[in-house]
């Protein structure tokens, strides 16, 4: 056999090796400890879901002084603040592992596919929240508070309008 032959059948053997390598550390990597999403996606979905609650939770009172009335401006801007800590961890919830499936094993999810199918566009409306609702708690002034807790509403609804899922209830 000449000496190309060897070399080629090397160069393939290299390759397939290579392969393998990248193959074999691939399936190590999904094993590794502190991946929840891939150890334990139903627990990043309940994380994420816990989380918008307490963002809604404190979006009540900011939605009221948005339309007008008087709180506590203190209570409001503490309130936004948390809301942008919340925005700020919030898309790091989204692993691949946790997108919407059919099936038995099928996560249970409010998150649609288009979350995973623009990802960038989805972080970066977050991003825009998060900014939004850090604005909004530093108003010296009431008035202040206003403009961005609008601003912040129709953030937050603009983003489950395109990357909410939300299933009517079956009819009896």
């Amino acid at each position: 056999m000449p000496i190309s032959s060897y070399l080629r059948n090397g160069a393939s053997l290299g390759a397939l090796a290579v392969v393998c390598a990248a193959t074999f550390v691939a399936a190590r990597a999904e094993r590794v400890a502190g991946l929840t999403g891939i150890d334990r996606a139903s627990d990043v979905v309940q994380a994420r879901q816990i989380l918008m609650s307490q963002i809604d939770e404190e979006m009540q009172v900011v939605d009221l002084a948005a339309g007008g009335k008087d709180l506590s401006l203190d209570d409001l801007k503490a309130n936004a603040y948390r809301i942008n800590t919340m925005l700020a961890a919030f898309p790091h919830l989204f692993p691949p592992q946790t997108k919407p499936s059919t099936g038995p094993d099928a996560l249970p999810t409010s998150a649609a596919p288009e979350v995973w199918q623009d990802f960038d566009a989805f972080y970066s409306l977050s991003e825009a929240a998060t900014q939004i609702a850090y604005e909004a708690s530093q108003a010296s002034a009431i008035e202040q508070f206003r403009e961005p807790a609008g601003k912040l509403r129709a953030a937050c609804d603009g983003c489950h309008a395109k990357y909410m899922k939300v299933q009517s209830p079956s009819p009896p």
